[in-house]
């Protein structure tokens, strides 16, 4: 009998791959014929408080668009204002969406970035956010995390798609090395080391079985 193990579903059929996340199925004869089909629910509605806060912060944004465009003012004010507001939506969004907490995180530290690098490009200014907030941001996310596991082991597969994701953005500070776009170089390299590290060590350091099971969970 074939079986998903992602699923926990049973097929008595000759097809290869799971009807609802498309995995690969293993044989099992050890079980009976099953078919444990996902409840059909339906869907949340949206949070008002979360659409009233959106539409608040949306239309904070186009106001001070508007008023420095119409007083003949540069832009920056209003650039800077709408960053903000972007980053709380963001935020806002996230807390109220049901991820598990170490993907929260992940989002939470990326968008904190991206929302630095646009208010530093709204005052012409962003060397400080890659020279020195992104470069830290990862490296903090990624202590984090290993921490996670290792006083945690049993949260390895929870969290190790998080980390895998966390070590490969570290790698990007390289590209701004490499083409001379930092002020300031050592955070960049410190990052970047630091990431490539844990990357070899999420590769090599799990046993065979755990590895085996991130594959199949995530269907590499």
């Amino acid at each position: 009998m074939k079986y998903c193990k992602t699923c926990n579903v049973h097929y008595d059929t000759p097809i290869e791959h799971c009807l609802f996340c498309h995995g690969d199925l293993v044989n099992d004869e050890t079980h009976e014929p099953t078919y444990k089909y996902m409840p059909v629910t339906k869907k949340k509605k949206p949070n008002l408080w979360l659409r009233f806060f959106v539409l608040l912060n949306m239309g904070s944004l186009i106001i001070s668009l508007g008023l420095d465009y119409f007083d003949g003012m540069p832009l920056s004010w209003s650039f800077t204002v709408g960053a903000a507001n972007l980053y709380a939506i963001a935020l806002t969004i996230f807390g109220f969406s049901s991820s598990t907490w170490p993907t929260k995180l992940n989002r939470l530290m990326i968008t904190t970035v991206a929302g630095l690098f646009l208010i530093g490009l709204s005052l012409r200014d962003y060397h400080w956010a890659l020279d020195y907030v992104f470069p830290f941001v990862i490296i903090a996310q990624i202590l984090t995390l290993s921490g996670v596991i290792l006083f945690n082991p049993r949260k390895w597969l929870d969290v190790s798609a998080n980390l895998l994701i966390m070590s490969i953005l570290g790698l990007i500070p390289s590209v701004f090395f490499l083409l001379d776009i930092n002020v300031v170089n050592w955070p960049t390299l410190a990052c970047v080391s630091y990431s490539f590290i844990t990357l070899l060590g999420i590769i090599f350091i799990p046993s065979k079985e755990s590895r085996e099971e991130f594959k199949s969970r995530f269907h590499i």
